[in-house]
């Protein structure tokens, strides 16, 4: 797989190379395949949503909306062929 990277907005890129996912913006975040859950609530009547990643029972947030959520369906579809169940 080739790098993908997904520029979430001006301060947060997202970055996955078939093993790990990094978040990049504030701290760097890093959560790898085996290890990693992720779940994509519904929208709120905004449009926005969190898409929570878990990994060592630790939850990361990575909050966004409607438009930014579409750029990050590449990154679900590729965790999901990477093995990674992402219930919506």
């Amino acid at each position: 797989m080739d790098l993908l990277e997904i520029e979430v907005d001006e301060n947060r890129v997202v970055a996955f190379d078939g093993r790990v996912v990094e978040i990049f913006g504030g701290s760097v975040r890093r959560f790898h395949v085996k290890l990693l859950t992720v779940r994509v609530p519904q929208a709120d009547k905004r449009g926005n949503r969190n898409i929570v990643f878990v990994q060592a029972g630790q939850e990361n947030v990575l909050p966004v909306d409607e438009p930014t959520f579409e750029r990050l369906r590449p990154l679900l579809d590729a965790l999901s062929s990477a093995g990674i169940s992402i219930p919506v």
